[in-house]
């Protein structure tokens, strides 16, 4: 999360949607400032921002789910950064590893398991992530497909006259931007279930060569049941730490470059 006093705005970093390039840019052309944690969400602001701070303009990323899947996947295939055997990052530890994200990445590992074998075993159930806890309390939301232009798009909404272009960072290795690659016809009847209302409600499509696609009910009401119980449980009762994050990444080096300057 980064927020700007000068421009006033408040930047949310949802996982794996550029919120480390974006955090990065902010901080160093616009006055950002780290705040609480690197995907700390709304509600988390509004206990502890003042009155003045509740009216900043809100922006955050919105990418495709499944490609965001994709993403993880090759990231825990590459052990990126060596994120999944590194115990300072265990959830048990104050990290941001949970014991499920260790479950995956141990089943890649010692299957050399594909893309195909690892959502099957993995992805049962209709999928939904943070930007649903995220997205209602946004003034703009920029679309991950069309990064560059948003970004500069939201920049100037805030008053920047001439923004600089932004820049990739912790780019993923080995993915394939081909969704087609992964989502192979084997697993086209899982996907249209577990992406589907995702999809439709925030106004994505399935792989056009997929053709018309129905999405079933009984989808769409798990997904709408689980979303329920997700915002209950992040909101009232998941308790998170602030933390300054590892040395040597992006957030965890903002947060100390502006403890120095206090």
């Amino acid at each position: 999360m980064i927020v700007s006093h000068k421009y006033k705005f408040l930047f949310i970093g949802l996982p794996f949607s550029a919120s480390s390039a974006i955090s990065k840019e902010l901080h160093l052309e616009y006055d950002g400032e780290p705040y609480l944690r690197k995907h700390s969400l709304y509600h988390e602001f509004e206990n502890v921002a003042t009155k003045a701070e509740l009216e900043y303009f809100v922006f955050a990323v919105l990418r495709n789910p499944m490609e965001i899947a994709v993403t993880v996947y090759e990231k825990m295939k590459a052990n990126a950064k060596g994120n999944f055997t590194n115990p300072e990052l265990f959830s048990e530890n104050g990290g941001h590893i949970t014991k499920q994200h260790r479950e995956r990445f141990n089943y890649i590992k010692d299957n050399n398991s594909s893309f195909q074998q690892y959502f099957k075993k993995f992805h049962k159930k209709p999928y939904d992530n943070l930007s649903s806890l995220t997205i209602d309390n946004c003034d703009f939301v920029i679309r991950y497909e069309n990064l560059a232009e948003d970004y500069l798009l939201a920049l100037k909404k805030v008053g920047v006259s001439n923004p600089k272009p932004l820049l990739v960072a912790n780019k993923t290795v080995g993915k394939n931007n081909n969704l087609l690659i992964y989502y192979t016809n084997d697993i086209k009847e899982i996907s249209i279930d577990v992406f589907g209302p995702f999809l439709e409600k925030y106004n994505y499509s399935f792989p056009e060569e997929w053709g018309a696609v129905k999405i079933s009910f009984k989808s769409k009401l798990e997904f709408l049941v689980l979303g329920v119980l997700r915002k209950l449980n992040q909101k009232y009762f998941k308790k998170t730490k602030d933390k300054i994050a590892l040395e040597g990444t992006i957030y965890g080096d903002m947060q100390r470059n502006e403890l120095k300057k206090s």
